[in-house]
């Protein structure tokens, strides 16, 4: 007759044997992972020119853009929509054609507050400025800009109030009526405020920059700390090598841009407008995805879904019997396999459901 113990310890054996045979139907149980930034990168960043059509700013065509189209990275350009001439207008074709952002920067760069004394400057007129800058551009290049940055980053609570509640606007520089250091900064992927983007603006000695010449390359130093921070870096620039208000010199600029290529390249950091950042966010957020066996399930009854939605990057861990084909909309995505057990593609909630074969 068996005793007690020799009864626990069989059973104790059946249970690690069972634990043990059905270990590798859990180990490949399947699984979604929606990644913070656009690839799976560690960051993001955004290179952002101020003053485009200003004649200080001649630069950023002569330099700037052709330092970036030569490595494959985009820039944003903020627009001083009512100077720009008829060619800056065609080469403003070629800059949407090459996969540059257009912002707004208002009509006339009149701003509301002097800088320094916050002295209120009369003339400064919403509709003017913001709407009528929208309407030039739509009108010019079939373009919709869909982000805003004030003259000076200094704005009235009323000013930035109206161009909040513009629908086709889905993000402003952070801006306010004081100087109290809270606009400066890195934007934290899980608590970004679309209407209060940080930012760090370049100064040659460095001055009023988070960072110093000191230290390295500035521009570098602000993609470095997005790095260590998992966060999305803002780079505000002027003009390059030019006349313009605080122009980056060409060496500076080209070691950022080979830096930030190298980084693209190693599928560390995002480089993109603000647009496409804070869609992406707003997304990741806003329209959940969740894994029901053979589907995967999206959610778009949040009004910002719909606004905002743009395609996610996933990771998907298959279960046995899945091949790893992805059907939305009786089409196959495109997939990456990781490794045998995990594919990772893009998924824009706003296109439905997507079956797993």
């Amino acid at each position: 007759m068996m005793k007690a113990h020799d009864f626990v310890l069989a059973l104790l054996a059946f249970a690690l044997f069972a634990m043990l045979a059905f270990l590798p139907m859990f180990s490949h149980a399947g699984s979604l992972q929606v990644h913070t930034w656009q690839g799976a990168a560690k960051a993001a960043h955004t290179i952002a020119h101020d003053d485009y059509c200003s004649a200080s700013t001649t630069g950023i065509d002569q330099y700037a853009l052709p330092i970036l189209n030569a490595r494959g990275l985009k820039a944003s350009l903020g627009l001083i929509a009512g100077s720009c001439t008829d060619a800056q207008w065609q080469t403003l074709k070629e800059r949407v054609a090459q996969g540059h952002e257009l912002f707004n920067h208002t009509l006339t760069h009149l701003g509301m507050l002097e800088p320094g004394s916050l002295a209120p400057i009369s003339g400064w007129d919403n509709l003017r400025e913001i709407v009528s800058a929208q309407q030039l551009v739509q009108s010019k290049l079939g373009y919709t800009m869909h982000f805003v940055a004030f003259p000076s980053d200094l704005a009235t609570p009323q000013a930035k109030a109206f161009v909040e509640a513009q629908s086709e606007i889905l993000g402003v520089r952070a801006a306010k009526h004081i100087y109290d250091g809270k606009a400066a900064g890195l934007n934290d992927a899980n608590q970004l405020q679309p209407y209060f983007v940080k930012w760090d603006g370049y100064w040659r000695d460095g001055k009023w920059s988070l960072y110093k010449p000191a230290r390295g390359n500035m521009l570098i130093q602000h993609v470095d700390a997005a790095l260590t921070d998992g966060s999305w870096s803002y780079r505000t620039l002027h003009g390059v090598a030019d006349s313009s208000w605080e122009a980056a010199p060409v060496d500076q600029y080209t070691a950022y841009a080979d830096y930030l290529a190298a980084k693209v390249k190693t599928g560390e950091l995002w480089v993109a407008g603000p647009s496409e950042i804070i869609r992406y966010q707003v997304t990741r957020t806003q329209c959940p995805l969740k894994l029901d066996g053979n589907t995967i399930k999206v959610s778009t009854s949040n009004p910002l879904c719909g606004r905002y939605g743009t395609a996610l990057t996933v990771d998907v861990r298959l279960d046995a019997g899945q091949k790893g084909t992805f059907i939305q909309q009786g089409k196959a995505l495109p997939v990456q396999m990781l490794d045998a057990a995990t594919a990772r593609l893009a998924i824009n909630p706003l296109l439905g459901d997507v079956k797993i074969q």
